[in-house]
C-alpha cells in the first residue's frame, strides 16, 4: 500500500520502464551532441561542455552510446516473456545501472567540478529506476510468498500489463527517435550579432573562427576553399582569427594574417600558413616576402599593439558566443564545428540558398505533437479490464438466469 493505493509489482516494473525511456531519450540526445557538428541540446559553455571536454569518451567511444546500450537492454530485459528470468535480470541490471550512476554524478561533482544537466537527468533516472527494480523484486517476492499452500506447485500466474508489450516497444523506438528528429527541425540558434554585421545580402555568408596551428583548420582549409570554388561569386567570406595559447606559434601566424591583409594579401598568406610546416616569426617574414609584401610595412604592423587587440576582439566574439571547439564555422545561419566532411558544408550552402539556413519548428510545437503521440500509443496500448470483468460478469449472470 503506498498512501492508501495498493501498489503491484507490475507499477513497479511500469515505473522503471519509464524512466529507462527518460534516460534512453536523453543518452540520445547527448549521442547527437557528442558526434554532430555543433550543439543541439546542451547549451554552449555549459556544464555539459566542460563534461563532454573532461569526460566525454572511454576508450574513443562517447560516453552517451554506453547509455543508450545499457538503457536499451534494461527495456529488453522488462519485456522478456519468460518471467522467471524477468524477475531475476531486471532488479540486478538496474541496480547496476543505478551504482554506475552514482559513481558518474560522484565524478561530475567531485572531479570535473561541474554538472551537465543531461548527464544528471540520466543519472537520477538510473538512479530511480533502481530504487524501481528492487521494490519491484519485493513486490514479486511478497507476491509468491502469500500465494497459497495448494498453489505452490503451480507455475505463477501471468501477471497483467497496465500496457501491451507492443506500445512499450513503440515507445522505446519513439524515444531514440524523438532527440533524432529534433536534431533535424529544430530552429536554429540566431547568429552572434558581431557576427551576422559581417555578412552580405544576398550571398552565402560565411565566417570562419580559425587556428593557423590547429590540426582540423589546417585540414579543413583545403577542403572549404575548394567547396567555395563551386560557387563563383555567391560566396562572402571572412576568417575572423582565434589563436589558442597552447599552440606556440598560432599568434604570430595571426598576426602575419592580419597584416598581409591590410596590403590586400590576406588570402595569399592564409594560404601559406595554413600548409606551412614552420610558423615561427622568421619563416612568417620569408612567406610575407614570396608574396610580394611591403616587408617594412609588414614589420611596422606586426608591432603595432592594434593587431593583438583586433585578434583579441575577433577571439572573444566565439568565446561570449560559447566556444565549443575549433574551427568554428557560420555558413548563413548554422553554426558548424570542426573539420566536418564536405557533404555537410555543401548542404549548409545549398540551404541558404533556398533561404531554408533559418527554418525550423518551434519547441512547443514538437513537444505538442510528440506528447500526442504518445498519448495515442498508451491508449491504444491499455489493458481494458474493466470491459473484461463486465462481460465475464454478463456471462455469469445470464449462467444464473439459466
Amino acid at each position: 500500500m503506498l498512501y492508501g493505493v495498493s501498489v503491484r509489482p507490475v507499477h513497479w516494473l511500469s515505473l522503471l520502464r519509464v524512466l529507462a525511456l527518460v534516460a534512453l531519450a536523453t543518452s540520445v540526445a547527448l549521442f547527437i551532441d557528442y558526434t554532430s557538428a555543433s550543439s543541439g541540446f546542451c547549451s554552449p559553455g555549459s556544464g555539459c561542455s566542460a563534461v563532454r571536454q573532461q569526460a566525454g569518451r572511454v576508450l574513443g567511444v562517447p560516453v552517451p552510446a554506453f547509455g543508450i546500450l545499457g538503457f536499451g537492454g534494461l527495456l529488453a530485459l522488462t519485456l522478456l516473456p519468460n518471467l522467471e528470468l524477468r524477475r531475476k535480470l531486471v532488479p540486478a541490471a538496474a541496480l547496476g545501472g543505478g551504482l554506475i550512476a552514482v559513481v558518474l554524478l560522484a565524478y561530475q561533482g567531485l572531479k570535473i567540478g561541474q554538472f551537465c544537466l543531461l548527464c544528471v537527468v540520466v543519472d537520477v533516472s538510473a538512479v530511480l529506476a533502481a530504487i524501481c527494480g528492487l521494490l519491484y523484486a519485493r513486490g514479486e517476492r511478497q507476491a509468491r510468498e502469500s500465494e497459497p499452500q495448494k498453489r505452490s506447485k503451480r507455475a505463477p500466474p501471468t501477471p497483467k500489463e497496465l500496457v501491451k508489450v507492443w506500445a512499450w516497444v513503440a515507445l522505446t523506438l519513439l524515444a531514440v527517435a524523438a532527440p533524432v528528429l529534433w536534431a533535424d527541425v529544430r530552429p536554429r540558434p540566431p547568429v552572434p550579432p558581431a557576427v551576422a554585421a559581417l555578412y552580405q545580402p544576398g550571398k552565402i555568408n560565411i565566417v570562419e573562427f580559425a587556428d593557423f596551428e590547429c590540426p582540423f583548420c589546417r585540414m579543413l582549409h583545403g577542403r572549404l576553399k575548394a567547396l567555395i570554388a563551386h560557387y563563383p561569386g555567391k560566396v562572402n567570406f571572412v576568417r575572423l582569427n582565434m589563436p589558442l595559447d597552447r599552440h606556440e606559434h598560432a599568434r604570430g601566424a595571426a598576426r602575419a594574417a592580419i597584416c598581409a591583409e591590410h596590403q590586400k594579401r590576406g588570402d595569399a598568406m592564409a594560404d601559406r600558413l595554413f600548409e606551412a610546416e614552420d610558423l615561427t616569426s622568421e619563416a612568417n617574414r620569408r612567406a610575407a616576402a614570396e608574396i610580394g609584401l611591403d616587408l617594412a610595412a609588414f614589420d611596422r604592423c606586426l608591432a603595432d599593439p592594434e593587431t593583438d587587440r583586433r585578434i583579441d576582439a575577433e577571439a572573444k566574439i566565439l568565446r561570449d558566443a560559447g566556444f565549443q571547439g575549433l574551427p568554428t564555422t557560420y555558413v548563413g545561419g548554422r553554426e558548424i564545428v570542426g573539420a566536418q566532411p564536405e557533404e555537410v558544408f555543401r548542404d549548409a550552402f545549398e540551404q541558404t540558398l533556398r533561404g531554408e539556413d533559418h527554418r525550423g519548428l518551434p519547441g512547443p510545437a514538437f513537444v505538442g505533437l510528440l506528447g500526442a503521440l504518445v498519448l495515442v500509443v498508451v491508449g491504444a496500448g491499455r489493458e481494458r479490464r474493466g470491459r473484461r470483468s463486465e462481460q465475464r460478469g454478463g456471462s455469469g449472470r445470464r449462467e444464473q438466469e439459466s
